[in-house]
């Protein structure tokens, strides 16, 4: 008798990869619009448009973009951009550990693919789904507001000098505006009162005595220790079992009673 052939497992499906893309639509707006004041920097640095492009392609990092052109100046040493980009970053370290019911029982290079096109915006609206069992829906996300930043980027390099202060016309405040939004989709309830003030009040300290950004991480981290402190059993249910392709199900939760393998036709 030979054995049964399961279904291959699609890690990344045409459709949830859609529907990931026309949730983030909403951010097209302030995507754009702060790819373009990165654009507008590049050009004031001296970065060509190809040199831009494959930075936005390779890093996908609109903070870490920010700070690593506004230091590109000759005087700067190398080692001095990269440690500061490294340290805006960091809080990549929390959101992947966020994204862990994403990515529970799925291979290696699956979660190299979606970690590389995370954000911080698709991040925030892929953490608002009920269901967050298909990396699928965290990718298109990723890759349409790839598409977007670039986009900007462009334009924004296109312009050049003709906004020679971004500020003067609050552009740089269009990725704060994005976030305050998007806060209100990630509120789940009392359950998050304590880890989202402690977040606050970490974030406050860090702002007036810590350098640069620190304060996102010290904030960051607050919030996830009282997150962790505050935890309990029943509160783990971020990725329905329902909704886990039925092979990585079986791995991560064992095999739901009453099935069997057949051949087919039996």
């Amino acid at each position: 008798m030979s054995r049964p052939q399961s279904a291959p497992i699609r890690h990344f499906d045409a459709d949830t990869i859609r529907r990931g893309a026309i949730a983030c639509l909403p951010l097209l707006p302030s995507t754009m619009i702060f790819g373009a004041v990165l654009g507008v920097l590049a050009t004031q640095r001296g970065l060509s448009l190809g040199e831009l492009l494959f930075m936005s392609l390779t890093v996908f990092a609109g903070s870490a973009q920010f700070v690593s052109v506004d230091l590109w100046r000759e005087t700067i040493p190398s080692v001095t951009i990269i440690v500061a980009t490294a340290v805006i970053n960091l809080r990549y370290v929390l959101i992947g550990a966020s994204l862990r019911p994403v990515f529970r029982g799925r291979p290696l290079w699956v979660k190299i693919c979606g970690m590389h096109m995370v954000a911080d915006e698709n991040w925030a609206v892929t953490m608002t789904q009920e269901n967050l069992a298909n990396p699928g829906f965290l990718l298109g996300g990723g890759i349409f507001l790839g598409i977007v930043w670039a986009t900007g980027n462009t334009i924004g390099y296109l312009l050049g000098g003709g906004i020679p202060d971004p500020n003067v016309y609050a552009l740089d405040f269009a990725f704060t505006a994005v976030f305050a939004a998007l806060t209100v989709g990630m509120w789940k309830g009392r359950v998050d009162l304590l880890p989202w003030l402690a977040a606050a009040i970490g974030s406050l300290i860090g702002h007036y005595t810590l350098p640069g950004t620190w304060s996102i991480l010290a904030g960051a981290g607050a919030g996830v220790v009282v997150a962790a402190l505050t935890w309990r059993e029943d509160m783990d249910d971020t990725a329905p079992k329902s909704e886990i392709a039925p092979e990585i199900a079986a791995d991560t939760y064992g095999a739901p009673e009453g099935t069997y393998s057949t051949e087919a036709g039996k």
